[in-house]
């Protein structure tokens, strides 16, 4: 009968990870892992700074470069009119107050893309914090107005950035990218940075308990609560290195 069907004319049942590919399977699994148990894990990159090989400075006609420190906070507050930016007076003062910096790009005179440095312990979400070694920077909250992503301007004057670091004493910068973010992690290993393992933490209610592997650990790269938190701080028991 014209329009029937038999069970043979449907294609035959591809497996998940055919359908939807591996990193669309790890995305659902780590995503489903945050949501439900408050698992995080990322991979842990670092990078040397100012290497020989660095690459120098491009200049590319209209961009311009400024890295902004705590006595220019008011310069910077100037800057950010574009709501888009989502830079609010509040964490501007309180993220310059604990001697942080902001390494800025402009194009034609108006700020498109900024990346954080911090130098200290550093607030990530809900209470958890960042901790590394005094010879690491850590980068934070970077963005890019939609109109100028997939230009790469902060890689336009990374060789400056690096300079600006190792004048400030120090040798490599460290950074984490959850584990389903694949295009983070494309981006990361092409600017010269490598994995060196992973860490991160269950938090479930008051419980937070943080791991890192023995790699990790050894470049004093960690998660943790300060103790005014009122949190179950316990090592992570077997496949990574106690915190």
């Amino acid at each position: 009968m014209l329009g029937a069907r038999s069970h043979m004319d449907d294609p035959k049942p591809r497996s998940p990870s055919k359908q939807w590919g591996p990193s669309a399977i790890r995305a659902a699994i780590a995503w489903r892992l945050r949501t439900f148990l408050g698992l995080h894990v990322y991979g842990i990159y670092t990078r040397a700074l100012g290497a020989p090989d660095a690459e120098p400075p491009v200049e590319k006609q209209g961009y311009s470069h400024r890295i902004f420190e705590p006595a220019d906070v008011d310069l910077l507050l100037a800057c950010t009119d574009n709501p888009q930016l989502s830079l609010g007076t509040g964490f501007v003062r309180a993220a310059f107050a604990k001697g942080d910096a902001c390494s800025a790009v402009f194009f034609n005179g108006e700020l498109i893309s900024y990346k954080w440095m911090a130098f200290t312990p550093t607030h990530d979400e809900r209470g958890v914090y960042v901790d590394f070694s005094a010879k690491h920077r850590y980068g934070y909250k970077a963005f890019t107005l939609p109109e100028f992503r997939g230009r790469h301007a902060i890689r336009l004057f990374k060789a400056l950035i690096d300079e600006y670091c190792v004048q400030r004493g120090r040798v490599s910068k460290i950074a984490f990218i959850a584990i389903d973010n694949d295009s983070s992690m494309r981006y990361s290993l092409g600017t010269g940075n490598r994995r060196i393992g992973f860490a991160g933490y269950l938090k479930l209610g008051a419980l937070f308990i943080p791991f890192r592997t023995s790699r990790v650990r050894a470049e004093g790269f960690k998660f943790f609560m300060p103790r005014d938190c009122k949190a179950v701080v316990r090592p992570q028991s077997g496949g990574s290195a106690p915190v």
